[in-house]
């Protein structure tokens, strides 16, 4: 049997199931290898030529059983599959992240095309989202503005000239026939003062402010609200008999005679003139709110649904902006899963090739080398071709690490990856 066949003759007599080294079969490899150096000199007579040659072969025959042996291969490799394991848990956690993500922007994306559709269905069906809307054209809601205008101006020039009759006109004989209706009532109050000019003009707008207040009650079907209505209807009818009694006590005052009574509310009652003016301002008042009380309905009508579609709107811009955040994050996590993925498949090479211990090997090739420098030392007596044998030998020693990189110390070993 030749030397180097001796060199791993302990670990080919082994089971497969093999062992960490032991110290003593450490140090019985390093005494063979030993041996072989200094035999293979001793026969080359330290030939440096051989010596590359031998410590090529001893590299190759040491390659091949580093690649053999389960046991250092398995220590070798475990920092790499160690690694491989917590680069597939984090793999796990981007993918789980990413298919979480997806799953947003698909209830996202699910929710933007559901709001559209229920701006379009709310004109159809407003019922199926809680509105209560009644389906009449919008033509009753401009016929009814278009009535509402003019009876407004009406109570405006009424209740302007009517209130500046009761309280601040003085008659004549002359100004009966102008008793309610004067056409220059605004600018007569202002002339008599910028507080009876304003007090005139804001009057119609209180009259106009209880048509809306009853407006209001009658959103809330109670009886309390029928109550406040009445009462309304009440305070605005004394009101305009108040104004009715004002304007005919003063003209009473103008046509009667020694021989006729005070006025009185009997004479009030009985005046044709007097129902006159109540009716030509509170049934006027009357058919006002009802008409504002129906405009004002149909615009309910039409707001509740631009204020659900409105809403959409929102909850649709909302949407787009949180997509346009959940789609900015895929790539940077397709980018981490497509690393992680590449570290992987690099790791897996490393562990489906071998690992060659390059301390392993320097360990043996120092004893390898040290055989051989040594039986150059002990067989030639000469000291110059003794020295010119070593210094070749050491050359070559040198060459043949670096040729096959193992001339650092500073890693355990070098990757021979699986290639596809």
């Amino acid at each position: 049997m030749s030397p180097l066949k001796k060199i791993f003759k302990l670990k080919n007599s082994e089971p497969k199931k093999v062992e960490k080294e032991s110290e003593e079969d450490i140090k019985k490899i390093k005494l063979t290898f030993f041996e072989s150096g200094y035999g293979s000199s001793k026969q080359a007579e330290g030939n440096h030529r051989i010596f590359k040659a031998c410590l090529e072969d001893v590299y190759m025959d040491y390659k091949g059983k580093c690649r053999e042996n389960e046991n250092l291969q398995k220590e070798l490799k475990a920092p790499y599959v160690d690694e491989k394991g917590n680069h597939e848990t984090e793999l796990k956690k981007r993918k789980t992240a990413l298919g979480l993500l997806n799953e947003s922007i698909a209830q996202m994306e699910q929710k933007i095309i559901s709001h559209k559709n229920d701006m379009v269905e709310v004109n159809r069906t407003p019922e199926k989202y809680g509105l209560e809307v009644d389906k009449k054209p919008k033509a009753q809601f401009y016929l009814g503005l278009i009535v509402l205008i003019p009876i407004t101006f009406y109570l405006l020039v009424f209740y302007i000239s009517a209130s500046f009759s009761a309280f601040f006109k003085s008659f004549d004989t002359d100004e009966l026939t102008a008793a309610i209706f004067d056409g220059h009532a605004l600018s007569k109050a202002i002339e008599d003062g910028w507080l009876e000019g304003v007090f005139v003009a804001t009057i119609p707008f209180a009259f106009m402010g209880l048509g809306y207040l009853i407006h209001m009650f009658q959103k809330h079907k109670n009886w309390l609200s029928y109550v406040k209505i009445a009462t309304l209807f009440l305070v605005t009818f004394i009101f305009d008999a108040i104004l009715a009694y004002q304007i005919e006590k003063k003209i009473y005052d103008i046509q009667k005679t020694p021989d006729s009574p005070d006025f009185n509310l009997s004479i009030a009652f009985s005046s044709v003139e007097f129902w006159g003016i109540i009716f030509a301002g509170f049934i006027v008042y009357i058919i006002w709110g009802l008409v504002f009380d129906f405009i004002m309905k149909e615009y309910d009508n039409f707001d509740k649904i631009k204020s659900f579609i409105r809403t959409k709107r929102e909850d649709i811009k909302n949407c787009e902006i949180n997509l346009t955040k959940l789609l900015q994050k895929i790539n940077p996590i397709k980018e981490e899963i497509a690393g992680i993925e590449g570290k992987i498949n690099d790791l897996q090479r490393t562990i489906d090739g071998f690992v060659f211990s390059n301390k392993h090997y320097l360990t043996y090739h120092a004893e390898y080398v040290k055989g051989w420098f040594l039986a150059i030392a002990d067989n030639f007596d000469s000291l110059k071709r003794r020295e010119e044998l070593l210094s070749k030998c050491q050359e070559e020693e040198l060459k043949h690490l670096q040729e096959h990189n193992i001339d650092n110390e500073d890693y355990e070993g070098r990757l021979y990856k699986l290639i596809n």
